[in-house]
């Protein structure tokens, strides 16, 4: 009798989720701005709906509260597939923080057809208005890196987190080419500007993949005829710290350098980042100071040495 009634119970709980399993077509938004004590607007609260009924709403906080002749086109929102997944998602306007035209506020909402509900994506917030390439599945944003530069950023969703891949600064009135970083969207770059025993500066930039195999470049700027030496090996996560085995590779085959570095953090520019350059011959050890993270892109580097489909040919046509 007990094992009927929980039958039962299981059977209403599945037909009530089965009830409740909306489509996307089925909603629609109403946006309430919200004042603080001020005045002034604050939040956005924006609800979604099946029909009248109300099923869940969702606080955005300005970052800078506006006057209502200000915040008359905050809480705006558009219906685009951000990620790609054939579904319309929800993209929602918060305001101008000023300085360049794409330096807006945005949220959004991420439609899960597999939940049947729109959920909060990670990492989208915070960088502003950007533009869609259905093609490459990437989010792009452009704004000012200075006066005479601007930098764009590239993003790729991981699920429901978008996840920063690189960063390409250019700047506005030189005469150079323009160069396409397209073939670089795999996987997320990683960029480290450093010295070896505080002299010696070097930029060790690479890719990872999801068998933990890592290739790219160190490149010495201040060396007699400075070129990009391919550098190949391994990553290992552990408790929060990734650790890099890499080998450096002359034109010839010849290895010239072991790279160990640790890195600890989640991909900011304060992470801390520490490690070795080592000669194979002479057993000299130098470390790896002053080290700078980011996502930048060298203007040599513009095809992934790591291929989805052959994991093993690195660099290789």
């Amino acid at each position: 009798m007990k094992k009927l009634i929980l039958l039962a119970v299981a059977v209403m709980m599945w037909t009530t989720q089965q009830a409740q399993a909306y489509e996307r077509k089925d909603f629609s938004f109403k946006v309430v701005k919200i004042k603080n004590a001020d005045g002034e607007i604050a939040e956005i609260n924006f609800r979604t709906f099946v029909g009248n009924q109300l099923i869940k709403a969702y606080t955005f906080e300005l970052t800078t509260p506006l006057s209502e002749e200000l915040a008359e086109m905050v809480g705006h929102y558009s219906e685009e597939d951000l990620n790609f997944d054939g579904y319309p998602d929800v993209n929602v306007y918060l305001g101008y923080y000023g300085g360049f035209s794409t330096n807006t506020q945005q949220e959004a909402l991420l439609w899960d057809q597999k939940l049947h509900d729109f959920v909060y994506p990670e990492g989208f917030a915070g960088n502003g208005e950007m533009m869609l390439n259905a093609e490459k599945k990437c989010l792009i944003h452009t704004g000012s890196e200075g006066p005479d530069q601007r930098i764009t950023s590239y993003y790729r969703w991981h699920g429901h987190k978008l996840q920063h891949y690189l960063d390409d600064v250019w700047a506005i009135d030189s005469d150079d080419e323009d160069i396409s970083f397209l073939d670089m969207l795999n996987y997320p770059l990683q960029r480290y500007d450093a010295k070896l025993d505080g002299r010696i500066s070097v930029i060790i930039v690479f890719q990872e993949n999801e068998a933990g195999t890592v290739a790219g470049y160190i490149y010495y700027p201040k060396a007699k005829n400075p070129a990009p030496i391919k550098i190949v090996g391994s990553v290992m996560h552990q408790e929060g710290i990734n650790y890099y085995s890499l080998n450096e590779f002359q034109p010839d085959g010849k290895v010239s350098g072991f790279i160990e570095l640790q890195h600890r953090g989640d991909g900011s520019w304060d992470d801390k980042v520490e490690g070795t350059w080592t000669n194979p011959k002479t057993k000299k050890q130098m470390k790896i100071t002053d080290v700078m993270f980011g996502r930048t892109c060298p203007k040599w580097f513009t095809k992934s040495l790591l291929t989805p489909e052959d994991p093993g040919n690195i660099g290789r046509e």
